[in-house]
This record gives C-alpha cells, sequence and structure tokens, in this order.
C-alpha cells in the first residue's frame, strides 16, 4: 500500500511521520544538535533510514516538508535572515531527498502547513495559525487556502514590530514579537538579568515559579494578544489556533489568551472569532506536510 512521509523542521529537531489512507501511522523526532547544514542533512538522513526500514522508501508516493523561515515562490529558497537556522538561507528544502529516489517534494512554510492542518480541523475558511517555540511563525488560510502574498512572504507574525527600538531580535530588526514572547526570546531576556537562566530548557523555567519569569511570561502573553487582534480586525478572519511547543508546555493560558483577545477586538468582530489550541498539538506541522503531499499529487490509493 502507498504511503506518504511528512517532515515539520523546528529550531531544535525535525518532527516527522508518515500516512496510510486512514490517517497517521507513525511520528518521532530527531534533534538537531549540532547548526550546521552537514549535521543537518544527516539528520534527514536518518529520517530516510528510519522511514526505509519501516515501510519502505520505494513505497512513498510523495514527500512533503514544512520548513521555517520565508521562502520566495520564485526560486523556491528561503530567503532572508532564518535566525534559528542560519545555515538554511539561501536553500531549498526539496534538496533534502536525493534525486536517485525519484520521490515527488512538496514543500511549504512549516506555520503554513500547521495552518492548513489546523483550519481544515476545525471547519475554518479563514484562519491564522500560530506557532510558539523558538521562535514565532504565523500562517494564513484565506477563503480555504494558504495565503502566501505576492512573494511567499505572508503570515511572519513574530517579525511584526512591536516595541519601537525594543530588544534586538535574531533577524536583526529591534522590537519582533519574537524577541518578546518565543520561548527563546524570553529565555535570553531572562539570561540577561541572570545567566544561569541560559542553560534551563522551558519545562524546567516554568517549575521555578519565578516571578522575574511570570512577569516576561505575561509580558510576551500581552504582545501576542495585541498582534493577533491587529490581524482579526484587518482580515476579519473566524479563527484563531495557537500551537507548538510553548503551548503544549502550557507557558501560555489559552483561556485567558482568549478572554483578552475578546476583551480587545472591535464590537463588528467579537463573537465571531474562535481562538483554539491546536488540535494536532506539536503534531500538526507533520499532519500539514502529509496534507500538502497528497494534495500535491492528488492520488488515487491503491
Amino acid at each position: 500500500m502507498s504511503a506518504f512521509l511528512g517532515m515539520d523542521i523546528g529550531g531544535s529537531s525535525i518532527k516527522f511521520g508518515w500516512c496510510y489512507p486512514n490517517g497517521l501511522h507513525y511520528f518521532a523526532s530527531m534533534a538537531i544538535t549540532i547548526k550546521t547544514l552537514e549535521h543537518f542533512k544527516q539528520v534527514v538522513t536518518r529520517i530516510l533510514e528510519a522511514t526505509d526500514r519501516e515501510i519502505g522508501l520505494s513505497n512513498l508516493r510523495a514527500i512533503g516538508i514544512g520548513s521555517p523561515g520565508t521562502i520566495d515562490r520564485s526560486t523556491g529558497k528561503i530567503t532572508g535572515v532564518n535566525p534559528n537556522l542560519p545555515f538554511w538561507t539561501d536553500h531549498c528544502p526539496a534538496e533534502l531527498i536525493p534525486a536517485e529516489l525519484n520521490i515527488p517534494v512538496f514543500y511549504d512554510n512549516d506555520a503554513n502547513l500547521m495552518a492548513m492542518a489546523e483550519a481544515q480541523h476545525y471547519k475554518s475558511n479563514n484562519a491564522l495559525g500560530i506557532t510558539i517555540g523558538s521562535g514565532i511563525g504565523g500562517g494564513l488560510v484565506l477563503n480555504s487556502a494558504i495565503y502566501h502574498g505576492a512573494h511567499g512572504y505572508a503570515g511572519e507574525l513574530g517579525h511584526m514590530c512591536m516595541v519601537e527600538e525594543g530588544i534586538l531580535c535574531n533577524c536583526g530588526r529591534k522590537g519582533c514579537l519574537e524577541a518578546y514572547a518565543s520561548v527563546d526570546g524570553i529565555r535570553r531576556r531572562l539570561a540577561a538579568m541572570d545567566t544561569s537562566f541560559a542553560s534551563y530548557e522551558l519545562s524546567e523555567l516554568l517549575k521555578l515559579h519565578d516571578s522575574r519569569i511570570m512577569r516576561y511570561i505575561s509580558e510576551g502573553s500581552a504582545m501576542l494578544v495585541t498582534a493577533i487582534v491587529n490581524l482579526v480586525t484587518m482580515l476579519d478572519l473566524d479563527c484563531v489556533i495557537i500551537g507548538g511547543g510553548a503551548m503544549d508546555a502550557n507557558m501560555y493560558d489559552i483561556t485567558a489568551i482568549e478572554k483578552d483577545i475578546i476583551l480587545c477586538l472591535p464590537l463588528a468582530n467579537k463573537g465571531k472569532v474562535r481562538i483554539v489550541k491546536a488540535f494536532h498539538g506539536n503534531e500538526a506541522g507533520v499532519f500539514g506536510a502529509l496534507q500538502l503531499a497528497q494534495q500535491g499529487i492528488s492520488p488515487t490509493w491503491e
């Protein structure tokens, strides 16, 4: 029976899984422990080897890849600054799969694919998908299709400027949402006060119940709410889906975020937008990559 492979590239790991006609059959993650292109490609090679052992690469109909960073629609390459995987700029995600395998490869921004998978689940035609982890990604589904914008750069929620002349972001600009509301952004703010915070994982930080940690999380949440309210107001969205590692770890309270968004929305939008946590959780990007692969070849199942 034919299968599809989906990969969701993150700043610290690559999540992957495969599916048959009746849904996701396997999900796993491999860590990116060294931030170099050579190691990155080795991780993908191990994923392909694991897939070959379990189901056989010859049984794959297509591969879908979700990648962080801005993808230029004219060249297919990652463009601009890709702060969490700097070596990945000017590369095309399709190059990760050896051409000799002769397997069709389809790719898109990881947050776009998360938004597509979650919008389908929540039966939303106009949705914003947000991934909060090492960084902050955003994807837009408008009129039931991913919205890429004129050049493929739409949806970069994490790099909306929230504070004039604010904290320096990894992208090189100041005051970006990601610098204040992502896991790494909050960790960097804490480390500026106390260098010991730099070595803590998110789960460890949350267990400390330190007032400084809670203050920065609160500030990040407030900025996230402002960014979401602005986009809902501008685009008349009917659903906002928030996922990623930070949400899985409950760094942000989805109920509190929903309450604050509703409070800030214009009267015309109140009661017309759902604020929900990603149904697929940290697997949403893989679900989206699998959907992209299936849509890419419009398969007839065997």
